[in-house]
Order: C-alpha cells, then structure tokens, then sequence
C-alpha cells in the first residue's frame, strides 16, 4: 500500500495518463498524415514503437523527479522521523534549519 501512495505521491500516476492521452492524439494524426504525403507503410510502425518505448521512460522520469515552480528537482522520500516545519502565511518555512 506504501508503493501506491508514493506513485500518487510523486504523480506517476498522472504523467502515465497524461503520456497515453497524449500519444493517443499523435497516433490519430499519425494515421491521418502519411496518407496525404505518400509515406510509406513503415512510419506508423516506428512512430507506435517510438511511443511505446517512451512510455517507460516517461514513467520513469516523473518516479525520478519532480516538477516544481523553480524547474525540476530530483525527487525525495520524505523523511518520517523528521517532520516538516510548518509554513507560514508567505509560504516560507518558519524554521531555518
């Protein structure tokens, strides 16, 4: 039960879905854009294979990271021992250490 709150925890729940709906769309233009180029019958093939390979390591990489407003960070466990300071109304933790 541990592993799924920390999957939720660190959203990989989220980008694994956001990544399938994501791929859905460029396999529906994927599908439609070949036959109007003439491409060859192989594109759609490497294009699903690309994306499925991705999705892995999109997977991954939100297990690994963790988006934040100051950019990406990597991702830790949060420490039982240790609680949190609280914050105050500006956000910022009122203890320093």
């Amino acid at each position: 039960m541990r592993f799924i709150e920390e999957l939720k925890r660190r959203n990989v729940f989220r980008v694994g879905v956001a990544y399938v709906i994501a791929a859905w769309v460029l396999l529906q233009l994927a599908d439609l854009v070949p036959g109007n180029i003439e491409a060859p019958g192989w594109v759609i093939k490497v294009f699903m294979l690309a994306l499925a390979m991705g999705f892995p390591l999109a997977l991954f990489f939100a297990w690994a990271f963790e988006m934040a407003s100051s950019g990406k960070r990597v991702s830790t466990a949060p420490s039982p021992s240790r609680p949190r300071p609280a914050a105050n109304s500006t956000g910022r933790s009122s203890s320093y250490c």
